[in-house]
């Protein structure tokens, strides 16, 4: 109405010489476009005819190659074309018929198709195309066979398609005759035995059976309203009777993982569930989530690491196995049951899988893993530890992942999984983001899972081990006992150094199992530690308004006054920790390296204990020229291992007020020969020469809690310093000589540059 009026208004203007309506336009060659353009190879060409057999209740989809391979059959035995299913939807070019009917007549099979255009693939494939098919003609009340006859060629010269005519065959025949449409393919594009390469029918079986031994879940077909469905097959050329013993294989494999993993979307519960061989029991993980994929997924991801026995004592051929899971590696995407070209192909990486195990990254890539059951940044330092570096590879996995995308007319939302136009793939929207980030999520569930599993083997490993040479040690005593060539003497001296050895085993298995035990508490700490030091920020704002309280009321009662000012020093302190704690998060958080002023960090580490050490009589002295610089480090690294030296400083003084008189601590900081040095002296108990090689060993401790104002540690500062240090290329000494006046020095050195 707009352009009608602003029509009317230009005609004052000037004299109109037409006004009408146009309508689109195209030429013959559009065809043309769509089979050769809309298709992106053989494989992708065939399969979107052998899905029209499927759609059709076939049973079955021959494909064959007659006339010396000049022309190309494909054939099925579904319900056949009418005339008007002729001219109304083949004819009919993107019919919405596949949206309207979204599922088949006889089995009730989902449609594979929507877009209306994959019947165009035979232009792809050749020139010239003859269309048998016959169907049961309700209307007239019989069987009808249709002939049509296409001349691609001819059709792309028209400058119109409306004058685009096929011709066609109508005839009636016998009742008993089958059902069923044949394609006649003339004038292949591609070579002639394209159809009998090995490689080709490898793709296009891929693609139409995808592997039968994963679960789909609720994505597997359906036919509790409609006859039994037999199945379908496809047919290729040089298809030998090793078909039966590859599904065997194939199940066999499947059913012997090392770990499996499902996944299933409903509504916007997202649900993990991982299963490792050597466990009775499976681990879950359920979250709510937002997304845009209405009808949800279902994965099933099997796990084969190439480890020692995986296959062993399974009643199948290890070779043949690894052979078969080199041969189907990957995680495909199968839609309406056919598999989505190129997820989980040779050389596809749509999970980043390879790329992360390329660059080795140390953390989860998925937004769920990280919230969930995240890494933190000590462990991304341990390789052997973090599990992130145990995610498995495409190489390592065989598993599906199951969806039901919709066309554009049936979307609520406007944004859901939606094929590309040329059958490769999805679009990349967010749904398909979501797709990619949840089934990720899940594979770094499973390795997560798989670590744990892993360390708790290794443990049972390690349990039995000492149980055995213990058992060897018992044996020995004995055999030594009743030996008649020793002396009596000679027998108690050997079985009781035998006994020892048997007594330090069990200590170090007992000292293990409780290092494990406390380094898993230990974990929670940095979440522990962020939640404090976010409540106690409440809790200085309450201590603020009751010291003001207090400080206000010694002003009218002279005996609080001494009170007042205990617990404004107190809180000034108290502060100060907070604050430097919070500096200490933040630093670990974003982990960036920079070079500081090693006075700076010195002073500024000191200030938080200034009034600890005064109050405890320790002399605290530092030297450190204002022009040191350190290297490039995060500053949580440097001031991290210069408080944890400093505080094992503190402790091992006060261990030994009683004894010195003079308590003191040294502190010291240069650059030399490419190097920047600190050191941390004291005057304290100091280390027993026979302890100096313990002191690393994770949670062993040398202070004691009783009596001692800081405790005793939880024996991790020294294990986590020397760690530190070393990851950034650096050294930690415990010196054998300590500086004059001194009983203890650890010096540190980091590489410059």
């Amino acid at each position: 109405m707009a352009a009608e009026k602003l029509l009317d208004k230009q005609e004052t203007a000037e004299d109109v010489l037409e006004q009408d309506v146009v309508s689109f336009q195209a030429e013959g060659r559009l065809l043309q476009e769509l089979g050769e353009r809309l298709v992106a190879s053989p494989e992708v060409a065939l399969v979107e005819l052998i899905k029209n057999a499927y759609d059709a209740d076939s049973p079955t989809c021959e494909v064959r190659l007659a006339d010396k391979g000049q022309t190309l059959l494909i054939v099925d035995q579904g319900h056949g074309m009418t005339r008007d299913d002729f001219v109304g939807k083949w004819m009919n070019i993107a019919t919405a018929s596949k949206v309207d009917e979204r599922v088949s007549k006889r089995y009730k099979r989902r449609l594979t198709g929507a877009k209306g255009i994959g019947r165009f693939a035979v232009r792809y494939l050749g020139e010239h195309l003859t269309l048998i098919t016959t169907a049961h003609d309700q209307e007239r009340g019989l069987k009808a066979k249709l002939t049509a006859i296409f001349d691609w060629p001819q059709i792309d010269r028209l400058d119109d398609i409306r004058k685009a005519t096929v011709n066609y065959k109508l005839e009636r025949v016998p009742d008993d005759t089958p059902t069923g449409t044949t394609l006649e393919i003339r004038q292949l594009s591609t070579s002639a035995d394209f159809a009998s390469n090995p490689s080709l029918r490898s793709n296009v079986l891929r693609i139409v059976t995808p592997l039968q031994g994963l679960d789909p879940g609720k994505f597997k077909p359906d036919h509790r309203d409609s006859k039994t469905d037999p199945g379908f097959r496809v047919i290729l050329p040089g298809e030998g009777p090793e078909g039966t013993d590859e599904i065997n294989l194939a199940d066999l494999v499947l059913r012997n993982y090392w770990g499996r993993l499902r996944i299933e979307l409903k509504g916007k519960n997202l649900k993990f569930e991982v299963w490792v061989s050597s466990s009775k029991t499976s681990k879950t993980l359920e979250v709510t989530v937002a997304t845009a994929i209405s009808a949800g997924f279902v994965a099933d991801i099997r796990y084969f690491p190439r480890r020692k026995g995986v296959f062993r004592a399974k009643g199948i051929n290890g070779k043949a196995a690894w052979a078969w899971v080199r041969e189907n590696h990957g995680v495909a995407v199968v839609d309406h049951g056919f598999r989505v070209i190129p997820y989980g192909y040779k050389f596809d990486d749509w999970l980043h899988l390879d790329a992360d195990h390329t660059h080795n990254e140390r953390d989860w890539r998925s937004s769920i893993a990280r919230q969930e059951f995240q890494i933190s940044p000590a462990l991304r330092q341990r390789p052997k530890d973090n599990p992130a570096l145990y995610l498995p590879s495409n190489f390592q996995l065989v598993g599906g992942v199951f969806v039901e995308s919709k066309p554009p007319s049936l979307m609520k939302s406007g944004v859901d999984l939606i094929p590309s136009m040329d059958r490769e793939g999805f679009l990349k929207n967010k749904a398909f983001d979501e797709l990619v980030d949840f089934v990720r999520a899940g594979i770094e569930f499973l390795a997560w899972q798989d670590k744990r599993e892993l360390d708790r083997l290794e443990i049972k490993e390690a349990k039995q081990k000492a149980e055995s040479l213990r058992e060897d040690f018992r044996r020995a005593i004995e055999h030594i006992k009743s030996s008649p060539t020793l002396t009596a003497p000679d027998k108690a001296r050997i079985a009781r150094a035998y006994g020892q050895l048997v007594n330090r085993i069990q200590e170090v298995e007992e000292y293990n199992q409780r290092a494990r035990q406390s380094l898993i508490a230990m974990s929670l700490l940095g979440v522990v530690a962020g939640f404090m030091t976010h409540e106690t920020r409440s809790l200085v704002f309450e201590m603020d308004k009751a010291a003001r309280i207090v400080s206000s009321l010694a002003k009218k009662h002279s005996s609080l006054k001494e009170v007042s000012g205990q617990i404004e020093k107190r809180l000034a302190t108290f502060k100060g920790q907070l604050e430097y704690s919070q500096m200490f998060l933040n630093g670990v958080r974003r982990n960036e390296s920079m070079a500081m002023s090693a006075s700076g960090q010195i002073r500024h580490v000191l200030k938080r204990f200034e009034s600890f050490a005064n109050d405890h009589g320790i002399k605290v002295e530092w030297d450190a020229d204002s022009k040191v610089q350190t290297p490039s480090l995060p500053p949580a690294v440097y001031s991290g291992v210069l408080l944890n030296l400093y505080t094992n400083a503190l402790k091992a003084v006060l261990g030994a007020t009683s004894s010195i008189p003079n308590p003191q601590i040294a502190i010291r900081s240069w650059n030399e020969r490419s190097a920047h040095f600190v050191e941390v002296s004291d005057n304290g108990v100091g280390i027993p020469v026979e302890l100096r090689k313990r002191i690393w060993d994770p949670l062993y401790t040398t202070t004691s809690d009783t009596g001692n104002p800081l405790g005793s540690g939880m024996g991790l500062g020294l294990t986590l310093v020397k760690q530190v240090v070393e990851e950034t290329g650096g050294k930690i000494l415990l010196l054998d000589d300590a500086p004059p006046g001194f009983n203890t020095c650890f010096r540190v050195s980091f590489p410059m540059g």
